[in-house]
């Protein structure tokens, strides 16, 4: 079912995966656009990642259609529906436990009374109304929080910390952020993401040393960005395409404070670039911009944070693996790649943001 663009909706989450987009209504209602973990099916045998004629227009996903919390992952969307977790689209390892995928809605079973769930490339979480994490899928260098390497592992609870807020999934590592303003972090730290001052495995959670208290956390493929409660944003892991907002160094393995002109209420991480939404409501970038994923008109990278002209009264970010999104006063705009469809009906390298559904002004709620 198509969205016509003089349509109104009230948003109240908006999240980017590989090459899938999801936008959650206050409805409870779901839309996607894109590949696999949109919603959208596919005749057999084909592939809808590399569809060289993608259907631009948004599909309803669901049942269920009483969503009220979503995450697209790399190619793997979940949700949360009457406090159950829900999950779709394709994973190669398979998903909770089963070898199958649909992009169909499909029940995780085990696990209930969860308020917010995560998806990565292979790995995936949920947090309950306790503040418990579940994790599952591949135990790569221990990403699930577990000792033991387990192919498709089911949803088990990850120990070892207070409870927790929210949860960012990367490339094999994890990060919590408790309700106490810590971050704990577990898993492959190859270019310093869990940001512990070394580049050894980590198998359980461990804490990040800060100096402030952090009040938001987003991971990219190997780097990771926070929040503090004085509106700061520091960052650590890889760096080589200038992601942590300095040119000198491949990677950074403790948090480093990265400057602003301006307070910073939330940040956002796709593969190898980041986002920054200001308390102004301006759009920061930088890192790499293959795709035009930092929306300043080139695909030229930038080593330090960059305002994107022309985007004013922004209420939330999101950045998918090469695509990023932003809610405006009316518009949900969308740049960077749009192979599949992501976008809508933009250009397959959008530079500049580009709107592509018409929202409710005034009726957005919590941006994922």
């Amino acid at each position: 079912m198509g969205i016509a663009q003089n349509d109104f909706y009230q948003v109240e989450a908006i999240s980017g995966g590989k090459d899938q987009t999801l936008v959650l209504l206050k409805s409870g209602e779901l839309f996607g656009w894109g590949g696999a973990g949109s919603g959208r099916t596919a005749p057999p045998n084909q592939d809808i990642c590399s569809n060289k004629s993608p259907d631009t227009d948004a599909v309803y996903v669901g049942p269920p259609s009483n969503y009220s919390n979503i995450a697209a992952g790399y190619g793997v969307s979940v949700g949360v529906s009457d406090q159950q977790p829900c999950i779709w689209g394709f994973c190669q390892i398979g998903i909770a436990g089963k070898d199958a995928w649909s992009e169909s809605p499909t029940l995780i079973k085990g696990i209930s009374n969860i308020k917010k769930a995560a998806a990565g490339q292979f790995i995936f979480a949920a947090i309950d109304h306790t503040g418990g994490v579940y994790t599952w899928g591949l135990n790569v260098d221990s990403a699930l929080g577990r000792v033991g390497a387990q192919t498709n592992a089911s949803p088990d609870l990850v120990t070892g910390m207070p409870p927790i807020n929210d949860v960012a999934l990367g490339d094999n590592f994890m990060l919590a952020l408790s309700t106490e303003n810590r971050v704990y972090a577990w898993g492959n730290n190859s270019a310093g993401q869990l940001g512990l001052g070394h580049l050894d495995t980590v198998n359980t959670p461990i804490p990040i040393e800060f100096s402030a208290k952090i009040n938001h956390i987003a991971v990219g493929s190997t780097h990771a960005l926070a929040v503090s409660s004085q509106a700061q944003v520091y960052g650590w892991g890889s760096n080589n395409f200038g992601q942590l907002g300095d040119s000198a160094r491949p990677y950074i393995d403790r948090p480093k404070r990265i400057a602003f002109p301006e307070g910073i209420v939330a940040v956002a991480a796709g593969m190898h670039y980041s986002l920054a939404l200001s308390v102004s409501g301006k759009v920061y970038a930088w890192g790499w911009n293959g795709f035009g994923q930092l929306g300043l008109g080139d695909l030229k990278p930038r080593a330090s944070p960059t305002a994107i002209p022309g985007l004013f009264g922004v209420r939330a970010i999101a950045a998918g693996e090469m695509h990023a999104l932003a809610i405006g006063k009316s518009q949900l705009f969308g740049w960077g790649s749009n192979a599949s469809g992501q976008l809508g009906s933009a250009a397959v390298k959008q530079i500049i943001p580009n709107p592509f559904l018409a929202i409710a002004s005034g009726a957005f709620g919590n941006g994922k």
